[in-house]
């Protein structure tokens, strides 16, 4: 109950209910008296050449516009629920969205981001249609049954007592198969996000998966995943679809007594034919709201288990919090000082142990190792990423900790070896960290990264649309871009990530020295598995196993005849 409570929250919207719930009432009393007026309007045929004709047009009158106010009033009140609905799924998405911008990194290296996606799509969706549908159902469900037993007791209160005790058969009954179906129903909400998750994957490597062969193992355990969403999807909804026909049967049942009784009562001169006619009427109107709600009790497991998903995402714990009173760097020097920095990703498995580590301003920083020692998990920790277990990071002298990840990150060009661009202009791709720059400013930074030449060949130049996961352009192409977009921020501090990874010899020699000018005078961290391009680095840094074993200039660390130069000699032997 408290998280349906905490869900309905996002759908309050009190003018649009009062308005929605006004019109579902005049929908129901028109729903309510057509029975009462149809039942007076068989008693106006009293025999053969024996009709109240001027009785029975005046009814017939009144049924036509019982029936258009009824339709009317229902028609608005779906057009004021519909409102509450997408608003509420709007505010929805947005508090998921923003929350996403707070979670640790940690939440996206272990999740899968097909997963996340269909959080956002399919159980939001399920959510919506839950609430669209259960909402003008259950108000019209409730006013309906209210009304039809007062207006049955006021005709006749025997009729009515034998309509009534039904009802406690078909909410049981309901009940009964709700709570069967819902373990199933969570189930297949977590399946189908797996599901998800996995043809993401696939999709998004498919060309490993051609390359190595593996399109039957991929199609395989993608068969596997869907058969065992097929299983859950089934029986939750083999179950689920037992309420609707129980509840039917049920009905039907007291249709038949109903029609039994008031035959003999009317016999008896207790009540008239036309009664009877209302009652029967009535006995439908009565039971509709349960099968309504019964069939709906699918929507509602459905909706509920999406809920609880999208809920456990939003209770994640955000990272840790920017301080109170935040200190804040206007003019970055660039000393960067390690104090006795301890890091691990599990708590039993120690990375980063002990670290030390002082680099002055303007020092360019090559950070070299095997993979898996370390050197994107010390830019992690740079950029605060991650936070660090136990010791320091400082900036100037002030720990990173007590500045805001804003004012932290503004001081810092990203550049990876994986390539992000987003759907939109190549201008704006590359103005993406100073979208204030002029036109001039962003061919400049286009030529001095080497990106120009090729951008200049395509048919709209810097006004080609470029699509994220289609964009027509080669790995290097895209990584040419990103160095562009830094180039154009100009940060006073730099990290490169194997940037030049995806780049072939020829070009990566081009744009060296437009680096070379960039990094001048500015602290920049390099992580390069091609050691020639960083044999100018003012400080080289071996690591292994999250420790530095060796540092110092290239000159030095070949000379000391160690895991530098084992690593360096290994590039350029025969």
């Amino acid at each position: 109950m408290k998280m349906i409570k905490r869900l309905l929250n996002y759908f309050e919207r009190k003018q649009q209910l009062i308005w929605a719930t006004i019109l579902i009432i005049g929908s129901v009393l028109g729903t309510l008296f057509a029975p009462v007026i149809v039942g007076r309007t068989i008693d106006q045929l009293v025999g053969r050449g024996q009709v109240r004709f001027a009785q029975l047009n005046q009814d017939i009158l009144w049924l036509l516009v019982l029936y258009l106010a009824s339709s009317l009033c229902l028609w608005l009140a779906t057009w004021f629920t519909n409102e509450i609905a997408y608003q509420g799924v709007n505010n929805l998405r947005h508090d998921l969205f923003a929350k996403l911008n707070f979670l640790p990194l940690r939440f996206f290296d272990t999740q899968q981001h097909g997963d996340i996606t269909s959080r956002f799509v399919n159980d939001v969706e399920t959510i919506s249609d839950g609430v669209l549908q259960g909402l003008l159902t259950s108000i019209q469900a409730v006013f309906t049954i209210v009304g039809a037993i007062i207006l049955m007791l006021y005709m006749d209160w025997v009729m009515a007592l034998m309509v009534l005790v039904t009802a406690p058969l078909s909410y049981l009954t309901a009940k009964i198969i709700t709570q069967k179906s819902q373990h199933y129903f969570r189930m297949q909400a977590d399946d189908l996000g797996n599901l998800n998750g996995y043809a993401e994957e696939t999709i998004a490597g498919l060309h490993t998966v051609q390359a190595f062969a593996h399109e039957k193992q991929a199609r395989a355990e993608f068969q596997k995943r869907n058969q065992q969403l097929y299983s859950t999807g089934f029986t939750s909804q083999f179950i689920a679809s037992f309420a609707n026909p129980t509840a039917r049967v049920i009905n039907n049942v007291m249709y038949a007594f109903i029609g039994l009784t008031g035959g003999l009562r009317a016999v008896s001169g207790q009540i008239t034919v036309g009664e009877i006619s209302s009652f029967l009427i009535f006995a439908t109107i009565f039971g509709k709201p349960f099968s309504d709600l019964t069939s709906l009790s699918s929507q509602f497991q459905s909706a509920y288990a999406s809920a609880k998903r999208i809920f456990h995402i939003i209770d994640l714990k955000d990272e840790v919090a920017d301080p109170t009173i935040p200190r804040v760097i206007d003019q970055v020097v660039g000393k960067i000082e390690f104090k006795q920095v301890d890091f691990s990703y599990e708590p039993d498995q120690h990375l980063i142990t002990n670290l030390n580590l002082t680099i002055q301003p303007g020092q360019q920083i090559a950070i070299v190792g095997e993979t898996g020692a370390g050197k994107t998990t010390l830019i992690n920790l740079l950029m605060r990423f991650y936070d660090v277990t136990t010791g320091t990071i400082s900036l100037d002298g002030v720990d990173i900790r007590q500045l805001t990840r804003e004012n932290l990150r503004r001081q810092y060009g990203l550049v990876l070896q994986e390539t992000w661009l987003f759907s939109g202009k190549i201008r704006d791709n590359i103005a993406f960290g100073r979208p204030s720059a002029t036109f001039a400013e962003i061919k400049q930074a286009a030529v001095e990264s080497g990106a120009a030449e090729f951008i200049e060949k395509l048919p709209q130049g810097y006004d080609t649309v470029l699509q994220a996961e289609n964009n027509n352009l080669s790995s290097g192409q895209q990584q040419l871009l990103t160095i562009a977009r830094v180039m154009l921020a100009n940060p006073p501090m730099l990290i490169l990530d194997e940037a030049t990874s995806n780049i072939d010899t020829y070009t990566e020699a081009k744009i060296q020295q437009a680096f070379n000018t960039l990094t001048s005078g500015r602290t920049s961290f390099v992580i390069a598995h091609r050691l020639s391009t960083i044999r100018q680095a003012d400080l080289i840094l071996v690591m292994d196993h999250g420790e530095v074993i060796e540092q110092g200039n290239h000159q030095t660390l070949l000379a000391q005849n160690g895991a530098y130069a084992k690593l360096y000699h290994s590039q350029f032997e025969d």
